[in-house]
């Protein structure tokens, strides 16, 4: 799947460009430093937030991630492809074709749909980081606290509830298959 340059088109890419510039002129800071350090977690927040996001062509933009980027995230990438596939009940009830769909479906035929799901919620994260950081930023200070609001919020919303037993037994049956 993370196996050729990655395409990102229309207002996806502009986010995600946006995501990656200056947050003024007088520095070089930015919220993330490359569109491959922010894309490698935004299938994890399209999931969490329940965002996903066809592909766009609105915007006659396109930011491409290279192979060789995607080859420093590809183990991340597909971490996070395996646990959306295990946890993504509404997508898929049977616990068993989860699993199946993680471990044994990953990069065959089978796994077409899932790896279109995996891409609307990463077109879904890239959206969700966008309104939450940069939507209504104006200047270095706008940003900052839009970041402490987003990782404010993130926190409360998923860490307070984490059952860390069931996400053990979670590991322990997705490394036994």
């Amino acid at each position: 799947m993370f196996d050729k340059n990655l395409e990102i088109t229309g207002k996806h890419a502009e986010y995600l460009r946006k995501l990656t510039e200056s947050i003024d002129s007088n520095s070089k800071n930015s919220i993330f430093q490359a569109a491959y350090v922010a894309y490698k977690n935004t299938s994890v927040i399209g999931f969490l937030y329940g965002r996903k996001s066809e592909k766009d062509s609105s915007v006659a933009k396109s930011i491409t991630i290279f192979l060789e980027q995607l080859n420093h995230i590809r183990d991340d990438l597909e971490f996070n492809y395996r646990m959306i596939m295990l946890l993504d009940k509404a997508h898929e009830p049977s616990f068993d074709e989860r699993l199946q769909k993680a471990f044994n479906y990953y990069g065959t035929e089978k796994a077409k749909d899932d790896e279109e799901l995996f891409e609307q919620y990463s077109l879904g994260g890239i959206e969700v980081l966008y309104e939450k950081l940069l939507k209504d930023a104006n200047k270095p200070e706008d940003y900052i606290s839009n970041l402490f609001a987003f990782v404010q919020e993130f926190n409360e919303r998923y860490n307070s509830d984490v059952d860390s037993k069931n996400l053990i037994d979670l590991c322990r049956t997705a490394s036994a298959s």
